[in-house]
């Protein structure tokens, strides 16, 4: 394969390759004829080449700049509390989600507990005798009775 190639190559202040042209022309380029190293065309750092004395070489002790997006990398503290802030957050977000759950089971037996309220006014004169009910009656707060708590002595512990 023949490697002579006719270029037009932007240069920085050290020779090295910063752009290049192989068809029509840069605005300020040299222009290189000649020889190029087998992988300068498919190279995708191009910086990595350099002309000394009109010859295109790779140059052995190119490195490649650090781009910003490495330089600023989360440490794996910071990673962690990443984590662990998104596992709360979703934690939260499953809490808020089984409360709302809930509070609508409540109101729905709220709903059904209560009683109907009755469409004509009890009056003075109607309402002689007790007004006894075939439901029992249901506290405003709970749907379950409660019952009293008495306190229970630990155990004493024999040795």
């Amino acid at each position: 394969m023949d490697n002579r190639i006719s270029l037009q190559l932007m240069l920085d202040a050290t020779g090295h390759v910063t752009s290049y042209a192989t068809v029509g022309g840069l605005t300020g380029a040299t222009t290189y004829e000649g020889e190029i190293p087998d992988e300068f065309l498919t190279s995708t750092r191009p910086q990595a080449f350099k002309l000394i004395d009109n010859v295109l070489t790779k140059d052995p002790n190119y490195v490649a700049p650090v781009t910003d997006a490495v330089k600023h990398q989360p440490s794996d503290e910071q990673r962690f509390q990443a984590e662990l802030a998104l596992q709360m957050a979703t934690m939260q977000k499953k809490q808020a989600e089984f409360n709302a759950k809930v509070l609508l089971q409540v109101a729905d037996l709220k709903e059904a507990t209560t009683p109907a309220t009755s469409a004509t006014p009890v009056t003075q004169e109607s309402s002689a005798a007790p007004v006894t009910s075939a439901t029992p009656a249901s506290s405003a707060t709970s749907a379950t009775p409660t019952a009293p708590v008495t306190p229970t002595a630990p155990a004493a512990e024999s040795k």
